[in-house]
C-alpha cells in the first residue's frame, strides 16, 4: 500500500516539474506555433514511466507506452479540433469541448494499438502515425494566411514576463494528470492508465492562460503547434512499445526521447519549410 502511495506521489511531483521545465523552454520560442509544439512535450510521459520502471519495472512502462501510443493519436485529433471549436465557442468552452475528439480517438484507439505494439509491429504503429500527422501539418495554416517563413526565435528574457501563478497552474496540471494517471494504472492496468500519458491537460491549461493573455488567436495557434508534438508523442510511445524490457532501460529513454524530438520537431519543420509555419494574423 505504502510503495503504491509513493509511487503516485513521486509521478505527481516529477510530473509537476517537468511540466514546468517544457513550459518554460516553450515561453521562450517564437512564433506561437513553434513554442506550442512543447506543449504537446513528453513531460508527464517521461516522469510516469521513469518512476514506474523503478517501482514495477521496464515491461510494465512498455505496457503503458501501448496504451499511450492510443492517447497521443487522441491528442493529434485534439489538436485539430481545438482551433475551430476556440473560434466558435471560445476559448475555455472550445478548449474544453474538444476532449470529447481526444476521448473517441483514444476508446476506438486502445485495441489497435495493443494488437499492434503488443505484436511488435513498430515500424507499422510509426507509419500510421506519420499518415496522421501529414494529413493534420498541411492544415497549420489558417484560412487566407500567406504562405510565408517565420524566424524562429529563442528570447530567455521573455521568461521575466510570466507570471508566478502561470507557473504554479501548469504545476498542478502536471502533477494532476500524472497522479490520476498513476491511479487508474493501478485500478485497471498500464495499459489504460498509459493513455493519460498523452492527454492533453497541459496544453489545455495553456490554451486558457494564453488566450487570457495574449488573445485567442495565439491560442488557436499553440493548438495547431501542439499537433506536430503530439506526433512525437506517437513516435515516442511507439518506440517505448517496442523497447522497454528488450534494450537497457537507460537507451530507451534516450531513444524515446529522441524519436519524439525527430517527430515533432520534424513535422513542424515541414510545415515551417512549406510555408505553413507562421503565426495566424491577428
Amino acid at each position: 500500500m505504502w510503495a503504491e502511495f509513493l509511487q503516485v506521489l513521486a509521478k505527481a511531483g516529477l510530473g509537476g516539474v517537468l511540466v514546468v521545465v517544457f513550459s518554460v523552454f516553450a515561453e521562450t520560442l517564437s512564433p506561437k506555433r513553434f513554442a506550442g509544439v512543447f506543449a504537446a512535450a513528453p513531460s508527464v510521459a517521461l516522469a510516469s514511466l521513469l518512476v514506474t520502471v523503478l517501482f514495477k519495472g521496464a515491461r510494465e512502462a512498455g505496457s503503458a507506452c501501448t496504451g499511450m501510443a492510443a492517447g497521443a493519436v487522441g491528442f493529434v485529433v485534439y489538436c485539430l479540433l481545438a482551433p475551430g471549436a476556440m473560434r466558435r465557442w471560445g476559448s475555455l468552452r472550445g478548449a474544453g469541448a474538444a476532449l470529447g475528439g481526444w476521448l473517441a480517438a483514444t476508446a476506438v484507439t486502445v485495441p489497435l494499438a495493443a494488437a499492434m505494439l503488443g505484436g511488435g509491429k513498430l515500424a507499422a504503429a510509426m507509419l500510421g502515425g506519420g499518415k496522421l500527422a501529414a494529413a493534420a501539418a498541411p492544415g497549420t495554416a489558417a484560412a487566407g494566411e500567406s504562405r510565408r517563413r517565420p524566424p524562429l526565435r529563442c528570447q530567455p528574457g521573455k521568461v521575466r514576463e510570466a507570471k508566478p501563478k502561470d507557473w504554479l497552474i501548469r504545476f498542478l496540471f502536471g502533477a494532476g494528470t500524472s497522479t490520476t494517471a498513476g491511479v487508474i494504472a493501478l485500478a485497471a492496468g498500464p495499459v489504460i492508465g498509459g493513455t493519460l500519458l498523452a492527454f492533453p491537460a497541459i496544453l489545455l491549461a495553456s490554451l486558457t492562460l494564453v488566450a487570457k493573455e495574449d488573445g485567442r488567436a495565439q491560442a488557436r495557434d499553440d493548438a495547431r503547434g501542439a499537433a506536430a508534438g503530439a506526433l512525437g508523442l506517437i513516435g515516442f510511445a511507439a518506440t517505448g512499445a517496442g523497447t522497454y524490457g528488450r534494450i537497457p532501460t537507460v537507451a530507451v529513454f534516450g531513444l524515446v526521447t529522441v524519436a519524439w524530438a525527430v517527430a515533432g520537431l520534424g513535422t513542424y519543420a515541414a510545415a515551417w519549410a512549406a510555408g505553413a509555419g507562421a503565426d495566424e494574423p491577428h
